[in-house]
């Protein structure tokens, strides 16, 4: 059996359970004895395995404050107020 092949399913699926967990880069690597950068690596080789030239989806989410919330595919979230110019430039910069 191919030991890359094994490690980059074994990282594959750890990314899945990391974007399931609702949980922080940082805490979901303490949990499971990783280094924050290789995480982030292979949520780079992810999402190259599953780019679509497509347009992605954003979600906005209104917070109790009257700030809004925005969280990209790739798990980054940007917390906004209500000027809609400024989440228009933020959606843009994907």
């Amino acid at each position: 059996m191919n030991l890359s092949i094994s490690k980059r399913e074994r990282m594959l699926s750890l990314v899945d359970q990391w974007r399931r967990s609702g949980q922080t880069r940082k805490d979901f690597c303490l949990s499971h004895g990783l280094k924050v950068c290789t995480l982030g690596y292979w949520i780079i080789r992810s999402d190259e395995q599953n780019s679509d030239p497509g347009f992605k989806e954003v979600l906005l989410a209104p917070q109790p404050s009257g700030r809004i919330e925005i969280v990209y595919p790739n798990g980054v979230k940007i917390n906004a107020g209500g000027d809609l110019n400024m989440i228009s430039r933020l959606i843009h910069l994907y």
